[in-house]
C-alpha cells in the first residue's frame, strides 16, 4: 500500500541511495499512478548506467539537484537540475546515468489520461525524452521549475507539483475533449495486463479496430497491440525482480517461452541470464514497487 498525502509509504535503497513512494491526490488518482522520490550522492551513484524496461508510461521527472543522463536507442540527452522533463512512451529500453547523484521528483502519468495534460500528438513523443519546455512552453515549464525548486521539504515539493498538474488538468480540459471510450481501451488493457484481444476491446467500446489503432497512435503514442505487449511483458518482469525465475508466470502470458525471451530480449537489450547476473542497475528494481 502507499501512504495517503504526504506519508512516506515505502522506501526501497541500494546502499545510501533512496526511493520514496507517495500516493498521488484522490483527485487525481486516474491521471497519476503514483509518485516517486529519488535522493541519492555521486559517490554512490556515477558510475551505474542504470537500465530502464519499457513500462507502457509517461513520466515527469524534475532533478532539482545534479543532472540525468538518459540514452534510448543511439540518442543520449543529457538534462539539466532545475527543469522539468518529459520521459515519452518508449517500446525500446534505455539507460539512465546520475553523474552529479541526484535529487529528483518522478510522476508517473497513466497512458490514458497523458493526452489531458500533454497538447502534442503523443507518437511525436515516442522513445525521447525533452525538456519541458519543448511540450509544455517555456512560461509553463520556467514557472514550474521556479515554484517547486523554492518550495523546500520534499513533501511540500510533492504537494507543490500536484497542485501545478491539477491546474494544468483543468487548463487543458478547455481545449481538449475528454475520450471515455479511449480511456476505457487502455484501463482494459492495463488492468489485464495486455491479454485482452484488440478486436474484442474495439467491440466493446463500440469503435473499428482501425478508428481505435488512430485515437491509440494520437493520445498514447502506440498502437493498442504494441501497448498490450509492453504491458503483458511488464507483469512477468515485475516478478522477475524478486525471484530467480519467472517459468512459472509466464505461461500466464505468453506462448511458450522462446516467445518470452524474444520480448525480453526486446525490451532489456540483454537476454534473461545476462539480466538475472546484472539485475543490481536495473532502475525498475527500485522505482516500481510491489503490488
Amino acid at each position: 500500500m502507499f501512504a495517503s498525502g504526504n506519508e512516506n509509504a515505502s522506501t526501497s535503497k541500494l546502499a545510501t541511495l533512496s526511493i520514496r513512494f507517495f500516493q498521488p491526490w484522490p483527485a487525481l488518482r486516474d491521471v497519476i499512478a503514483r509518485i516517486y522520490t529519488h535522493e541519492s550522492p555521486a559517490v554512490e551513484v556515477a558510475a551505474p548506467r542504470w537500465l530502464i524496461v519499457p513500462d507502457g508510461e509517461i513520466k515527469l521527472i524534475f532533478p532539482f539537484e545534479g543532472d540525468i543522463a538518459c540514452t534510448i536507442g543511439d540518442t543520449t540527452r543529457r538534462h539539466r537540475a532545475a527543469r522539468v522533463i518529459l520521459s515519452g512512451m518508449r517500446t525500446i529500453p534505455g539507460r539512465l546515468e546520475f553523474p552529479q547523484g541526484v535529487s529528483a521528483i518522478g510522476v508517473i502519468i497513466r497512458p490514458e489520461a497523458v493526452y489531458r495534460l500533454i497538447e502534442i500528438p503523443h507518437h511525436e513523443l515516442m522513445n525521447r525524452t525533452l525538456d519541458g519546455e519543448e511540450v509544455l512552453g517555456s512560461a509553463i515549464a520556467r514557472t514550474w521549475a521556479d515554484e517547486w525548486l523554492n518550495t523546500g521539504s520534499l513533501e511540500a515539493q510533492v504537494e507543490r507539483i500536484q497542485a501545478a498538474i491539477h491546474a494544468r488538468l483543468n487548463t487543458v480540459a478547455s481545449r481538449v475533449r475528454r475520450e471515455p471510450e479511449f480511456e476505457h481501451a487502455v484501463r482494459r488493457l492495463r488492468q489485464s495486463s495486455g491479454r485482452v484481444r484488440i478486436d474484442a476491446l474495439a467491440h466493446e467500446i463500440g469503435w473499428s479496430r482501425r478508428h481505435l489503432a488512430r485515437r491509440f497512435q494520437e493520445h498514447a503514442g502506440v498502437s493498442p497491440s504494441v501497448l498490450g505487449g509492453m504491458l503483458r511483458f511488464h507483469a512477468v518482469y515485475k516478478q522477475l525482480r524478486n525471484v530467480a525465475t519467472g517459468s512459472g508466470l509466464i505461461y500466464d502470458y505468453y506462448y511458450d517461452h522462446s516467445h518470452f525471451l524474444k520480448d525480453f530480449k526486446r525490451y532489456t537489450g540483454v537476454t534473461l541470464r545476462r539480466y538475472l547476473r546484472e539485475s543490481g542497475h536495473d532502475y525498475g528494481r527500485l522505482y516500481i514497487p510491489d503490488d
